[in-house]
């Protein structure tokens, strides 16, 4: 037993030392590693793997991680693969009963992101049942869409997600989309703006393109050229929106205001570089942290980012893994060097270690092209829009 407390001091001093936290605020659980699309910038190595979370493993996440909760922590699990999907709704009504049943009195807040290929009555009827919260994949017009989502069979999916979208708009279910923007979608926002208003789709996020060691890369390619594109792009999106009488949500513009609404401490807080902030499940119960891309990697060096098993324990017995120290005092390293020298560091926090390592070959990097355009393109795109529609309010691009 002293062994054990000595042990446990041990890590929590570890924990204290990197910032970590064993109260993770998301979770998230991969059901099942298989996909019934073949997605060509899809960097998931295990996509033909049709296991599946047992029952076992369910319990040691209500054990070892939600049940410790503290009394009103409300964690959101994240339900992705794979594509979560290829699983019966039958499957997730039986497993969401068992986390609540096991995990005492924490509040579960589950949401999916999904391809929609499969929707049907039942999955409508248990995301309503389970007040989940639905992303749709969804990359456009037909013709950007289908360049890149396409099926097993080498056909497009724009269609059957469609077909899924028109039966969750019939059922009037809450769902977003969110759209992979490409090298070519960058060329066209009036034809994705005018796509979403015709379809009735007002709540979008984008995703760039990301370099995640996918065969043949990512189309958007490091230099000036592809901030210039994105910047054009996000600009004309947010003209459209302005001049739209009726109400389009963006993430990304969303994302700007409430970080300018943060205080000033917390505007860089990152839960990817915080230790256990993120916690990342496999369907064999393996644990990750940091970036979720960072799950099913194949990176020998730190272990396929695998610290631990759930169902030996909870988060914190990553802390004492070879593979997560290393990782750890790398990341920590790229964090306080993006601090020396980014000028976006307090509303980024050191950026996001998945992209540091694969397009940097390193976590003790600095500027991605993936921070390049999702924090300070963004950041300044959204400040120019808000300074020039609001004359009458201080310029917001010297925050405080």
């Amino acid at each position: 037993m002293e062994q054990l407390v000595g042990c446990l001091g041990r890590l929590e001093q570890l924990a204290q030392l990197v910032g970590a936290s064993a109260r993770p605020s998301l979770l998230v659980l991969q059901p099942t590693p298989y996909c019934n699309l073949d997605c060509s910038y899809c960097y998931l190595r295990h996509r033909d793997d049709r296991s599946r979370m047992s029952d076992e493993t369910l319990r040691a996440v209500a054990r070892n991680i939600l049940a410790p909760l503290p009394p009103g922590a409300r964690p959101t699990i994240v339900w992705h693969g794979g594509e979560p999907m290829t699983l019966p709704p039958g499957w997730y009504r039986d497993a969401f009963a068992l986390l609540q049943r096991e995990s005492g009195d924490a509040r579960l807040d589950h949401a999916f992101q999904t391809n929609a290929v499969a929707v049907t009555e039942a999955w409508i009827d248990l995301w309503r049942d389970w007040a989940v919260s639905v992303g749709v994949s969804l990359d456009g017009p037909a013709d950007l869409h289908d360049a890149r989502r396409r099926t097993r069979a080498g056909t497009g999916s724009h269609a059957l997600t469609m077909r899924g979208i028109a039966r969750l708009q019939r059922a009037g279910l809450p769902f977003h989309v969110i759209t992979v923007l490409s090298a070519e979608s960058l060329t066209r926002p009036d034809d994705l703006y005018d796509f979403y208003a015709s379809h009735g789709l007002r709540n979008v996020a984008f995703n760039v393109e990301e370099e995640e060691g996918q065969p043949g890369g990512s189309s958007l390619r490091p230099g000036a050229d592809t901030p210039r594109a994105y910047r054009a792009f996000l600009d004309r999106f947010q003209d459209r929106a302005e001049a739209d009488p009726l109400p389009m949500r963006c993430r990304e513009i969303e994302g700007v205001h409430d970080l300018l609404a943060r205080p000033h401490p917390d505007r860089a807080r990152n839960g990817q570089v915080r230790p256990l902030d993120i916690v990342s499940i496999a369907a064999d119960g393996g644990m990750s942290t940091f970036s979720p891309e960072l799950l099913g990697m194949r990176a020998p060096h730190y272990n396929d980012f695998i610290f631990g098993n759930v169902r030996e324990g909870g988060p914190e017995t990553m802390l004492g893994h070879p593979a997560f120290r290393r990782a750890a005092a790398e990341i920590a390293r790229g964090v306080a060097a993006c601090a020396a020298e980014c000028a976006y560091f307090e509303v980024c926090g050191g950026g996001a270690p998945a992209n540091k390592y694969f397009e940097l070959g390193s976590f003790e990097g600095t500027e991605t092209l993936y921070c390049r355009l999702t924090r300070q393109e963004t950041l300044e795109s959204v400040l120019s829009a808000m300074e020039a529609r609001r004359p009458d309010r201080p310029a917001a691009r010297a925050l405080p």
